[in-house]
């Protein structure tokens, strides 16, 4: 099976060994350009933000990284929450101690952060979010009662077409699936393959049903079928997949 990566740039490689391992072949067509913040662009209040934080809250590797870039202190008595194991795991990366680690998606982030006990009345949760966010993950915090805020270090922007030889191996029944972490990467790839002219024919895996569901609205007929993790995690979605020896 020949399968399409749709991540960021740096979320590739691991993610490929882990597929070529399995005996798949694989292509990579990220759909966002990851943009750090350069350091010298933050302003003064953010800054204060980040040095009132008693937790830091990472809902992707892309924040993990741009943190690091940013020179957060990982020797900070700060807690540090993530969002998945795959997020956890860069935050390990990065020299991050304790971490808590949720279920792969915002409100399990949310749930994760009430029974770990943290007391609301210490300081700030902050979450280090890139320009666009989904699932409102402060908002949320907010109505909870805690001191919540988000600080933005990075931007994702979208590609602005296909690469000539994925829109090739689309177009010619070449690549077999797709795998799809965020609803942003699957309205986005929908888009380019119709600017493109491409009918599918691929399976499309999806990390959750609301990843699916932009795939279904779209109708995109042509795709093969759609596939949803058990749980949104990565491990979740390489399950679906099995292994291609």
């Amino acid at each position: 099976m020949h399968i399409l990566l749709t991540r960021p740039q740096d979320d590739i490689p691991a993610l490929k060994h882990k597929l070529v391992e399995r005996g798949f072949t694989v292509s990579a067509c990220p759909m966002l350009d990851i943009h750090i913040l350069p350091v010298d662009a933050v302003d003064a209040q953010t800054i204060k933000k980040l040095g009132a934080a008693h937790a830091y809250l990472f809902t992707s590797a892309n924040g993990v990284r741009a943190a690091s870039r940013h020179g957060l202190n990982v020797d900070s008595e700060c807690s540090v929450f993530a969002v998945g194991p795959a997020t956890a795991d860069a935050c390990k990366a990065a020299g991050y101690d304790v971490i808590y680690e949720a279920g792969g998606d915002v409100r399990s982030l949310v749930d994760r952060i009430k029974k770990a006990g943290m007391p609301k009345e210490l300081g700030s949760l902050v979450h280090i979010s890139g320009r666009d966010q989904a699932g409102n993950l402060v908002g949320q915090l907010c109505d909870a009662g805690y001191d919540a805020t988000s600080v933005v270090l990075y931007r994702a922007e979208t590609i602005p077409a296909l690469p000539k030889d994925i829109t090739t191996q689309l177009a010619s029944g070449e690549i077999d699936a797709a795998l799809f972490y965020s609803s942003r990467t699957a309205a986005h790839f929908v888009e380019l393959t119709a600017q493109a002219d491409i009918k599918l024919s691929i399976t499309a895996y999806c990390l959750s049903d609301a990843v699916a569901e932009i795939l279904r609205q779209a109708e995109v007929s042509e795709l093969a079928d759609i596939k949803v993790a058990a749980t949104t995690t990565e491990d979740s979605m390489l399950a679906l997949l099995g292994d291609h020896h």
